[in-house]
């Protein structure tokens, strides 16, 4: 039986950070990733017909096939309207999809009066996640719902880590991208020997990074590797490239791109104010921030 709207919902979701390891994960490989201390705040409020707007995203539009179908595995039928405030931004490799589904998620249970555990909130934002996504490896919503660090293995879940947070530096390359289009071009190469190898080595540097956490001097060099082996996949751009030979120069202790490349975000870890310096004089946005609190 359809649920029936009781009142106003509130809901919060994570932005988050592949650390090491995206692209291996698709292919059963671990990924260390952590959540962002930024995300997407969702309120939702009975209506006479179902809308979604993000200012910072420029989004104001009818009910999106996503929304429609959190709203099925939640059983509510009643209308909607969706205001979401944004503090990550969209398309950047930083969970922003995932970030908005589990708020959505979580607005619309408080506003049915539906408590939800994390797995269910998990279970029901993955819905939207592959409306965004073709192929989505499922740890954007878990740190999206979850937060703090952890190394994530797809068909397993996620494995929390307890470390103290970490500061980085991130750098947008204002390249719109597509994860579902990242994935798919490294689908298509995966049966290149070279290809294989680095999906591996991303794999072993994500265990590798586990351990590292606690101390950026260690985890730097890891980062430089992890960039590299990227590259070999086909994921990198001169932008990003741009972003991370600058981070370097700017005292970085490593630099990578974040997420699905193509675009997006790029991490860097040490020296981080002087590195979002470098990056602003050189045009681009950036901003540090604190990960896995």
């Amino acid at each position: 039986m359809a649920r029936g709207a009781v009142g106003p919902g509130r809901g919060f979701g994570r932005g988050k950070v592949i650390l090491l390891g995206e692209h291996a994960v698709v292919y059963g490989q671990p990924a260390l990733a952590a959540g962002l201390g930024i995300g997407v705040t969702v309120r939702a409020e009975p209506a006479d017909v179902d809308s979604l707007a993000i200012p910072a995203w420029g989004v104001a539009e009818p009910i999106t096939a996503a929304v429609t179908a959190i709203k099925q595995a939640l059983e509510i039928a009643a209308p909607f309207r969706l205001e979401g405030d944004a503090r990550v931004p969209s398309r950047a490799g930083l969970g922003s999809s995932a970030a908005l589904a589990v708020a959505t998620t979580r607005a619309l249970a408080e506003a049915i009066g539906r408590a939800l555990t994390d797995v269910e909130i998990e279970r029901t934002a993955d819905r939207a996640e592959r409306v965004f996504h073709e192929n989505p490896s499922g740890v954007d919503v878990a740190l999206a719902t979850r937060g703090g660090f952890g190394l994530f293995r797809r068909g397993v879940g996620l494995e929390p880590i307890v470390a103290p947070p970490l500061r980085l530096a991130v750098g947008l390359s204002a390249e719109p991208r597509s994860t579902a289009a990242m994935v798919a071009g490294v689908r298509a190469i995966a049966d290149r020997t070279p290809v294989q190898r680095a999906i591996a080595a991303l794999g072993e540097l994500a265990t590798a990074g586990r351990d590292a956490l606690a101390d950026p001097a260690a985890l730097g060099p890891l980062f430089d590797e992890a960039h590299r082996l990227l590259q070999i996949l086909e994921v990198s751009t001169p932008a990003l490239d741009e972003l991370v030979v600058s981070a370097r120069a700017a005292g970085a202790l490593g630099a990578k791109l974040t997420g699905a490349g193509g675009g997006g975000a790029v991490i860097a870890v040490g020296n981080e104010e002087e590195v979002v310096a470098a990056w602003h004089a050189a045009g681009f946005e950036a901003f540090v921030t604190e990960v896995g609190a």
